[in-house]
């Protein structure tokens, strides 16, 4: 897969057990594969309207599948697997634009407006190129049954790391964060899911402009620590209407992608404002994310059950700067890697996919419902065969 930083491919290798909520997973191999800047610069452009053209997007669906494809080939070459072992690829695939909400851009009779999201990487040339059954765009059957389409992850993290000693809250914070709730001995309708705000899209995009581009992302948190919080900032931040709304929601780069942080950035230079220093901005911003999760489970978990830990997953993880706010604002729960578990921390999105595109081939029912606000549970994804069509090898 690869998520809403845009900043590459997080491709894994597993041996899955079974299927269904008993699944065993062992992660055989994980890698990166970066997107050049060229490739990068495509997909950022695509993603916004103003140049997200037709024309763009056809191009980029075969030209992300055939990446896609290379990194599936090189993460089984990596592992000394041979293609022909693999049963399936899942691929989550590129969001280029994601709706969780009816939209009101379009008037008349047209039958009823929908939800809607778009994710390329187009699944027949990742099963053509590797010649595996590839399950993918699992986003849409979901929104098909009226749910958002988002988040996904819950099912994987049920299976990955429910737990009968505690509530365990599983925290990942990619360019969007997202959250499930796990209480402690819980059954799969039990769990709580959505995303909690931005994750590290915005300090991305501040620190590119403060770097003049040198950066795409703030290694270790390290330039966050030369400035400070500003409260100011910090309360103007708090106040979008997102964090207020109740789930099961689910948001984007379309709230808080690139335009929201030129903006952002663009007013806190303001004398108005204070003229924030560079520092000031990209230390509020990292707080911001920090106060998000923080809060999101103050307003929607903590008033229902106990956190004892928190497991934090995704490039956010490595910003220490990040990780240390997060320890004082959700004391006195436990915040753990999810290295500890056996999982590098960029590889949990790409293993849920993978079980994800298991349950589908299995058969079995792989949303969340109460997660995502569908009407039930449905099959998630869309399935391209390989030319030599078998059933996976499925070991009870």
């Amino acid at each position: 897969m690869s998520g809403t930083s845009c900043d590459g491919i997080d491709a894994c290798l597993v041996d899955i057990i079974g299927s269904g909520i008993e699944t065993k997973v062992n992660l055989l191999a994980f890698e990166t594969y970066p997107y050049s800047d060229e490739i990068r610069k495509l997909v950022l452009d695509a993603c916004q309207p103003e140049t997200g053209t037709v024309d763009r997007i056809c191009h980029l669906n075969f030209l992300i599948g055939r990446l896609f494809a290379n990194s599936a080939k090189m993460i089984a070459e990596k592992a000394g697997v041979p293609l022909t072992d693999v049963d399936i690829i899942g691929s989550h695939g590129q969001t280029i634009y994601h709706i969780p909400d009816i939209p009101p851009l379009i008037k008349g009779d047209l039958g009823g407006l929908s939800r809607s999201t778009l994710q390329i990487g187009e699944p027949c040339v990742i099963a053509q190129e590797t010649g595996v059954t590839t399950v993918a765009d699992f986003r849409t059957r979901d929104i098909a049954a009226g749910g958002q389409g988002a988040p996904l992850v819950p099912y994987a993290d049920f299976i990955l790391f429910r737990s009968n000693t505690g509530g365990r809250a599983i925290q990942n914070i990619g360019g969007i964060a997202n959250v499930t709730f796990l209480p402690s001995a819980c059954n799969l309708k039990d769990l709580i899911a959505f995303d909690t705000g931005p994750g590290n899209v915005i300090i991305d995009r501040i620190t590119e402009i403060i770097t003049n581009g040198k950066l795409k992302f703030d290694v270790d948190g390290k330039l966050a620590t030369s400035g400070r919080i500003n409260d100011a900032l910090l309360d103007q931040l708090l106040s979008h209407p997102y964090f207020s709304k109740q789930p099961p929601k689910t948001t984007g780069r379309e709230d808080f992608g690139i335009q929201f942080s030129d903006k952002l950035y663009s007013e806190a230079k303001q004398p108005a404002s204070g003229g924030l220093s560079d520092a000031d901005i990209l230390t509020t911003v990292t707080a911001f994310t920090a106060r998000t999760i923080a809060e999101s489970y103050k307003r929607f978990i903590l008033s229902q059950y106990e956190i004892t830990e928190v497991i934090l997953s995704g490039g956010g993880s490595r910003n220490l700067f990040l990780v240390e706010l997060l320890k004082g604002y959700l004391s006195p729960a436990k915040v753990r890697m999810v290295d500890e578990f056996g999982i590098p921390g960029n590889a949990k999105e790409a293993i849920a996919f993978a079980i994800l595109a298991n349950e589908t081939i299995s058969g079995n029912p792989n949303n969340v419902p109460s997660a995502t606000g569908a009407r039930e549970a449905v099959i998630l994804g869309k399935i391209a065969p390989s030319m030599q069509i078998s059933k996976p090898r499925i070991v009870k």
